[in-house]
């Protein structure tokens, strides 16, 4: 499998970047080459879309091709190349601000984007626009589960998964069916990835519940919120939306 290498450059982080579609096949080896390239001085956590690896080099020393090498040594399995299009001396010399000069930069946390995202999409799911919820709604949740995930904590998709686990090894049952780890997040995750994504292998029409799928998105990005000691401030509006429409 290919994958392109872009190194860190200044507050940005680097990343690793695969076909996503190939990916849940080499589920395994992305496992142990993270470990492997955390215990060269990386800080290293996959995106939770599947479609690559965002990482720093703790030492803040090395060069470009140290790095290439690092991860041509550790992501053996892959076929990496080096993208150098995104230079130190383009950062450098880029304007501080907007060449439309329409408005000024915006300075804002992750955690900050995230919640944009997620009030939007519940603003959106409100007013009867589904598609575009579930995209939004999954990057806002992309993005919470990453935070947690760089606090050493579970994601509510992760948590979810342990409660199936637990739940087999105490009963006995095939609780969600037989369906794997890797299985169960590629179901989670499939229409979303979806709706971001297409391939020659894909057909041009997608059937599904554009409302079941939007709203599975949004409760996965508000339980990530929540995790991390955060609350769309249009939520109780939502929870209300969601009782009168759906239960009542």
């Amino acid at each position: 499998m290919k994958a392109t290498l872009k190194p860190p450059r200044d507050r940005y982080t680097g990343n690793l970047l695969w076909n996503t579609e190939e990916a849940p096949n080499f589920y395994s080896e992305i496992i142990r080459s993270l470990e492997e390239i955390r215990n060269l001085g990386y800080w290293a956590s996959p995106f939770p879309e599947g479609d690559g690896v965002t990482f720093i080099d703790e030492s803040k020393k090395k060069k470009d091709i140290e790095i290439l090498n690092d991860f041509r040594s550790c992501f053996g399995w892959l076929d990496v190349s080096l993208d150098l299009t995104f230079s130190k001396e383009k950062i450098e010399n880029k304007p501080a601000e907007s060449k439309l000069s329409f408005e000024e930069n915006v300075a804002l946390t992750k955690s900050e984007i995230a919640m944009l995202q997620l009030e939007d999409a519940i603003d959106l799911f409100m007013s009867g626009k589904r598609i575009s919820v579930i995209t939004l709604a999954g990057a806002a949740d992309s993005i919470l589960a990453g935070l947690l995930d760089q606090r050493g904590e579970t994601s509510a998709a992760e948590d979810t998964w342990k409660y199936i686990e637990e739940v087999r090894a105490n009963t006995g049952w095939a609780y969600a069916g037989e369906r794997t780890k890797k299985e169960a997040f590629n179901e989670w995750n499939y229409h979303r990835n979806r709706l971001k994504h297409h391939d020659k292998r894909d057909g041009e029409v997608l059937e599904f519940s554009a409302f079941d799928q939007a709203y599975y998105a949004i409760q996965r990005a508000n339980a990530d919120a929540a995790k991390l000691g955060l609350k769309a401030r249009n939520l109780q509006e939502y929870e209300y939306w969601v009782i009168e429409t759906i239960f009542m």
